[in-house]
């Protein structure tokens, strides 16, 4: 009965990363620009057992199952008309490229939500965490006749000689091989290969682009993901009282 446990056991690991997943997705169902996720599994080696050999008699034992990988939804979301002049949407293929303030690291991120950061003398476009923007030569994105323009409501906006034309879009050789990073943004690995800047890039200015998450299909899948845990969690206590019946025999 051992081997029910471990299989058990697997079905449960298994089924709480797609349940994290899932549960990721929906909470991410406003955040701009967020592709949400999908985990897919695949069987572990299957036994055979009780001499199965021979030809249309070979018996065979799962072992369980495991997450094979988790994989990424980069398809096109809807766009959103905000009218700010600094929110940038990417029409088809493509990243932003957003450098760390801190440690320089570069990530890439389909969030458009950009704002001016003004350094002393100088002002950068930077995203809404305060990173810098980059150009398609992985500089900063300097702005130009910074200011402060207050409206008869009294909402106070920042404008400035800003050109969406100065901002690059990287795209990858293989883009579904990219690193989640945390806060919506990806990394390049050897899977992914090094960024290159589209040549012609479409850029929408007063858009952003919406999530990815279809809320329905989302709590459909932790339906789903919600049973194959109750089932995996039945097979479990079915082998845990299978061994004690028989531990009671001896």
């Amino acid at each position: 009965m051992i081997r029910g446990f471990y299989t058990g056991a697997s079905s449960l690991v298994s089924q709480q990363v797609n349940l994290n997943t899932i549960a990721n997705n929906i909470a991410n169902a406003g955040t701009t620009g967020f592709k949400p996720q999908q985990a897919a599994f695949s069987s572990l080696m299957y036994q055979s057992i009780n001499g199965g050999g021979g030809e249309g008699n070979t018996i065979q034992a799962g072992h369980g199952v495991k997450i094979q990988k988790t994989g990424i939804d980069f398809n096109q979301g809807d766009l959103n008309r905000t009218d700010i002049t600094t929110d940038c949407a990417i029409l088809g293929e493509g990243f932003f490229a957003i450098e760390d303030r801190e440690d320089g690291t570069i990530t890439y991120t389909r969030d458009g939500c950009f704002k001016f950061s003004v350094d002393g003398s100088d002002a950068y476009l930077v995203n809404s965490a305060g990173n810098y923007v980059l150009d398609e030569d992985e500089n900063w994105i300097e702005v130009q006749d910074i200011k402060t323009v207050v409206d008869s409501n009294g909402t106070i906006t920042t404008e400035g000689g800003f050109d969406a034309e100065q901002i690059g879009i990287f795209i990858f050789t293989n883009k579904y091989g990219l690193e989640l990073a945390g806060g919506n943004q990806f990394r390049t690995t050897e899977a992914s290969g090094e960024s290159e800047a589209l040549e012609k890039p479409d850029i929408m200015t007063g858009y952003l682009e919406n999530s990815r998450v279809q809320l329905a299909q989302e709590m459909v899948k932790m339906i789903e993901a919600s049973k194959g845990f109750s089932f995996g969690s039945k097979i479990v206590q079915t082998a845990d009282e299978m061994e004690k019946i028989i531990n009671q025999l001896r």
